[in-house]
């Protein structure tokens, strides 16, 4: 019944990052794999803000401010807004993201990309 409890900040981490596509063998980010990741998850978050707030003037004013603290801080600061935006929904963030948190060039890459689509959707929405 023993469980090995693992987490984003254990050894066996950039393994798990592997196995999901996100790093590359040498251990660097897979540019391809977090490009989907990046638009797929900001997409779900946008339309999570609209089944949560119904209204797109807050949802917007909601996009802007995270972007404006994301393009603004490094990229730990940028990553637990981005988490910290889900919490304020009661929305769980998407497991892949949680395993990122461990390293810093995925974090970086993702929090860039996440904020560049979320900007991309307010634009199309205005």
């Amino acid at each position: 019944m023993n469980k090995n409890l693992c987490n984003p900040f254990d050894d066996s981490a950039p393994e798990r990052l592997r196995h999901m596509g996100l790093l590359t063998a040498e251990g660097v980010p897979e540019q391809d794999a977090l490009a989907v990741i990046e638009r797929l998850y900001a997409g779900l978050f946008y339309d999570a803000l609209f089944d949560f707030y119904d209204d797109v003037g807050n949802v917007n004013v909601i996009c802007l401010e995270l972007a404006e603290r994301l393009g603004t801080e490094n990229p730990r600061r940028s990553f637990l807004n981005i988490c910290s935006a889900y919490d304020a929904i009661y929305l769980a963030i998407p497991e892949p993201v949680w395993w990122m948190a461990g390293n810093l060039e995925l974090i970086a890459h993702f929090s860039a990309g996440f904020i560049k689509r979320l900007t991309e959707l307010i634009q199309k929405a205005g």
